[in-house]
């Protein structure tokens, strides 16, 4: 199985997540960490993908990983995801948006 562990951080808080995510799966995963939307834009060739990201102004996705979403959202149906976060003082509304963008992708 190829996987994808894309994620980008702010201050280190999604980064360890994306340690210890990396760590789960044995290493095997191809790392990319996105600082910009060109980084990752393509699905192709990976059966599954762990997308992360920092909560950024009034709980929203960092603008890098918007674009991602853009390039990608519409090849993500059949494709294993997970979601994962970091977000201050907030609730984590941007997760809950996110999920559901993700959902309606396919």
């Amino acid at each position: 199985m190829k996987v994808a562990l894309v994620f980008i951080s702010e201050t280190g808080n999604t980064e360890a997540m994306a340690d210890a995510i990396e760590a789960q799966i044995g290493g095997k995963a191809e790392v990319v960490r996105i600082d910009d939307p060109s980084t990752f834009d393509s699905v192709e060739g990976y059966d599954a993908l762990a997308l992360g990201s920092h909560a950024r102004g009034t709980e929203e996705l960092d603008d890098a990983v918007v674009a991602m979403m853009d390039a990608i959202e519409g090849s993500l149906s059949g494709v294993r995801l997970i979601l994962f976060g970091s977000y201050g003082w907030g609730d984590g509304q941007f997760m809950r948006d996110w999920e559901d963008r993700v959902k309606a992708a396919g």
